[in-house]
Order: C-alpha cells, then structure tokens, then sequence
C-alpha cells in the first residue's frame, strides 16, 4: 500500500532514565531525522535522487563519516537505494520499514497521518485481539487481581497521565499472558509511536469515563470466562478510540 508523498565495569551504574532523554542527539540522528521528514513528507518524491554527500556536509554542517551513518540509517529502514553510479533513490513507501520506530514516527506525524494512523490501529485491534484470545484460558487469579487493581485506578484518577498508565498496565497483563512476545512487541510499538487522541489528552475524565465501562466489560467477560463477549468488547473499545481520535483532532 502506498502512503507517499572510563569507570571500571565494576564501578559504572546505569544512568537515571531522566539523564538519557536530556542527552543530546547524536549529529548522525539529527541528519538523518531531517532525511527522513522530507522523504515522508513527499519533499524528495519517491524515485528522486537524495542530495549528494557533499551536499549534505555542507548544508548539516556535519563531517562526511556523519552525513554517511545517517544514509546508512535510511537504507536499513528502506526508504532510500544506494545504486552505484547513479546514487541515493527513494523508495516506494510500500518498501519503508514502518516498523522503525522513527519511521512510524514520523508517518504519524506528517500528512499522511490520518491514513497510516488508521492501518496502524487495524492492526493494533487484529494483534491485541489475537493476544487476548490466546491469553483468556491462561488467565490467573493473580492476573485478575492485577487487571482489577489498574481498573479501579482508571475509575478514580483524574490525571491523565496516571489514567494512561493504567490503561496500558490493565491490556499489558492479557498480552504478557499470550506468551507471543514478538506479537506482543509490536503492540507495544503500535501504543508508544501512536499520539494519544486529543480528547484523552484535554479531558481525560470524561474520556477514561467511557473507556473503563469498557474495560471492565473485558473484564468481567473474561472472569466469566465468556472470550467471545471479551473479543467484542476489546474491539469495540479500540475502534471508540479511533473514533476519538478521528473527530478530535486538529
């Protein structure tokens, strides 16, 4: 489908995670970001040759082995063909590795947004219903508890930041139960690179209001050991988020 457009290793402690989100970005990432905008944005046209190297140290005011990493980044996540004696070609957006994290990114975020969002939340629905039916009959009751716990911190927070992590907290324990990690890992993806819809963001109350009444018809149907009602629910819960998201946004 097309979108287009030095301690000894005995003394080192592992950085606080506040100290690794202030490090600055590498030169290498900041180019290639850029690259990567302009590729998704339909700025460089699929077929277009990418500024040559010197080019780019000129214009990033980066050193070559700089500007090279950061065309080695876009080949390996498919979005541009090196070809020897022509140069750097974009590729059709069918072959871009939208699995990359800063790819998927980036596609959210630009205009082709709205498209890749819907795919990104079909496929999102089509793996965490595929988790939770493999996950309702390995279900514990320590599993339960869990899923209630995050449930009744949903009925009573208000900020909206403590609302998402209970959210994920709840649907994280029917999926880590699946045992498909890999499924799982792409869950996780899909949740971490897609914004939150506006309408969670500005009153989460209200929205986490009618999400959690979902939440715990998931709930209560896999308690009861229903999957099938569990299955509907999930679905109807994920979709009511699209919707959200398509009617509150900018």
């Amino acid at each position: 489908m097309e979108y287009g457009m030095e301690a000894s290793p005995a003394a080192r402690t592992p950085p606080e995670r506040s100290d690794l989100t202030r490090r600055p970005k590498r030169l290498s990432t900041v180019v290639s970001e850029e690259l990567l905008r302009r590729i998704v944005s339909g700025e460089y046209p699929v077929g277009s040759l990418l500024p040559p190297e010197p080019q780019l140290v000129r214009e990033f005011e980066v050193s070559r082995p700089v500007a090279r990493e950061a065309m080695k980044f876009l080949e390996s996540a498919r979005l541009v063909a090196i070809r020897q004696g022509e140069g750097t070609v974009v590729r059709e957006s069918s072959k871009w590795n939208l699995l990359d994290p800063s790819v998927l990114r980036t596609a959210l975020a630009l205009n082709i947004g709205s498209r890749i969002r819907s795919d990104a939340v079909q496929l999102r629905l089509d793996l965490e219903l595929s988790l939770l039916a493999e996950s309702a009959p390995k279900l514990t009751d320590d599993d339960f508890t869990a899923m209630e716990r995050h449930l009744l911190v949903m009925d009573a927070e208000t900020s909206f930041d403590r609302l998402q992590e209970a959210d994920l907290a709840f649907h994280q324990v029917y999926q880590h139960r699946s045992g498909n990690l890999l499924t799982e890992g792409i869950v996780h993806l899909l949740v971490d690179e897609m914004p939150p819809p506006n309408r969670v963001v500005t009153a989460p109350r209200d929205s986490y209001d009618a999400a959690n009444r979902q939440h715990w018809a998931i709930f209560h149907a896999l308690h009861a050991g229903r999957t099938d009602v569990a299955l509907a629910a999930l679905s109807e819960h994920i979709s009511q988020m699209w919707t959200w998201g398509s009617t509150n946004e900018p």
